[in-house]
């Protein structure tokens, strides 16, 4: 892969001793090498039209004589700066960078590759319409199964025995929260809701673990006496002779 830059390492460069034993001439024709290797189409690979570059090619492209490129040839490889794949020049330093670039992105991409799989899996299936419509079915399902009219929660009280005003006070109490146990769970069996519900009505009242008295409602609170005794007014009472 053809890069547009290449990293390039001032404190290697100066501290490599092999290099550093080479002439200045040889160094710099060391650094056109460089360029191209990292032009050609394998990186740190000395490669011109896709084949391996001769010292010929060299001279032309650095400006040198073919016999003075050959002797700064031979210095470098002398001195240990390049190496040989088969018959191409390669720098063992770029072929290494290059490697591990590759290993790098292809990690980048596997992970890349595995977060994508994972959302994937964690997505829904369903679409939102296909939600709406199992969620409607559900409130039906709920209401046609658990829910009772009016009419038959006072039929069942009357089969249960269970007769007053809190009948329907209780009807009303479920119906207003969406028939919900504590303002939060279903009624699963309206039936046995009704029979509970009977069963509390019947209770004495309790303050934690003691039963409480029975409230008796005050006298004023009662019908007055000549009504108990079937007089309409209390004049009539009164003429009645009664005290």
């Amino acid at each position: 892969m053809k890069l547009p830059w290449i990293k390039f390492f001032v404190a290697d460069w100066l501290s490599d001793e092999a290099l550093r034993s080479c002439s200045v001439e040889a160094r710099g024709l060391w650094a056109d090498m460089i360029c191209l290797m990292a032009k050609s189409d394998r990186h740190g690979y000395l490669l011109i039209g896709g084949n391996p570059a001769r010292s010929e090619q060299l001279a032309r492209i650095c400006g040198l004589t073919p016999q003075r490129t050959s002797e700064l040839m031979d210095e470098l490889h002398a001195s240990g700066v390049f190496s040989f794949d088969k018959e191409t020049i390669i720098s063992r330093r770029m072929v290494k960078d290059e490697q591990l670039r590759k290993s790098d992105a292809s990690r980048k991409m596997r992970m890349r590759h595995g977060d994508v799989q994972q959302m994937s899996s964690k997505c829904p299936t369903e679409s939102p319409r296909q939600k709406l419509e199992a969620r409607s079915k559900k409130l039906e399902h709920t209401r046609t199964q658990e829910r009772p009219i009016r009419s038959d929660w006072i039929g069942y009280a009357k089969e249960i025995g269970w007769i007053g005003t809190d009948v329907e006070s209780a009807f009303d109490y479920y119906e207003s929260n969406g028939w919900k146990v504590g303002g939060r769970a279903s009624v699963k069996d309206w039936r046995a809701c009704a029979r509970n519900c009977q069963r509390r009505s019947n209770q004495q009242p309790t303050k934690g673990n003691q039963p409480m008295k029975k409230i008796h409602k005050s006298g004023c609170e009662s019908p007055p006496t000549y009504k108990l005794a079937g007089f309409n007014t209390h004049a009539e009472w009164v003429n009645a002779g009664c005290p």
